[in-house]
């Protein structure tokens, strides 16, 4: 394991697997929700689903130190349209890998019914008070959450609907999730880059050759609207834990 100083000083983990770098990320996360919790008795927390963080997770939920009632979950998308007990659903995903059951509370976007209505429904939720940890991956194309290329990086909304880019959609069959494009929801709920960055702490995961680019063009390349995952060097308290397939693009 190694680390390095990225692009604007954001620290940068090397692991020499997907397990290793999932550790050290759910070291990194429990550190920031057993400081949140000493320094204020609760911990707000938003929490990426994604296959590239269920090492992470896995680590985070069998951390002994963590008293989970004081942990209040939110997650950061959802598909538009999709049943909420799909295990498709990015909730119920969350569901089946952390201790929602244990949490003070877990807020879950609904995507079953009117999507502009829910957007603003789950941004009151998100600003009702601040948020400790954002755990975050980046996308084949530099997405994070499911703000795609282009997308305004100092968006005034924290949540809003989005359409998918169709590397995306097509990420999605790559990691197993559908079987064929077409079956991926064209549209989402998610929160905005700002609202991500609003964390007292940033912990990224991100695992896999596929991720390579990315993770060159957001630690080395412009902080820019191109890549948006590029957006968490203006955070303070910002740490990226990669395996070295997807390090294999730094210089």
């Amino acid at each position: 394991m190694t680390t390095i100083p990225a692009t604007d000083g954001v620290p940068v983990t090397i692991s020499r697997s997907s397990e290793e770098a999932g550790a050290s990320a759910a070291r990194a996360a429990a550190g920031a929700i057993l400081a949140a919790i000493a320094a204020s008795g609760r911990a707000r927390v938003i929490f990426a689903s994604a296959p590239s963080q269920e090492a992470m997770l896995r680590g985070l939920a069998g951390d002994a130190r963590i008293d989970w009632s004081r942990v209040h979950g939110l997650h950061m998308d959802e598909y538009i349209g999709i049943d909420p007990a799909d295990p498709r659903a990015f909730g119920a995903w969350l569901a089946e890998r952390l201790p929602v059951d244990r949490f003070a509370s877990f807020a879950r976007i609904d995507p079953s019914g009117d999507a502009e209505a829910e957007a603003r429904r789950y941004e009151a939720v998100v600003r009702a008070e601040p948020v400790d940890l954002t755990c975050l991956g980046f996308g084949v194309n530099g997405h994070i959450a499911f703000n795609e290329p282009g997308s305004d990086l100092d968006d005034t909304r924290f949540v809003r609907t989005v359409e998918l880019a169709p590397a995306s959609r097509q990420q999605q069959v790559t990691d197993g999730l559908f079987g064929r494009v077409d079956d991926v929801p064209g549209r989402a709920i998610t929160l905005t880059v700002p609202a991500l960055l609003s964390a007292r702490t940033l912990v990224a995961t991100v695992l896999g050759r596929q991720k390579a680019a990315a993770v060159s063009a957001a630690l080395t390349g412009p902080i820019s609207a191109a890549c948006p995952a590029s957006a968490i060097r203006r955070h303070l308290a910002a740490t990226v834990h990669l395996d070295a397939a997807a390090a294999s693009g730094i210089d």
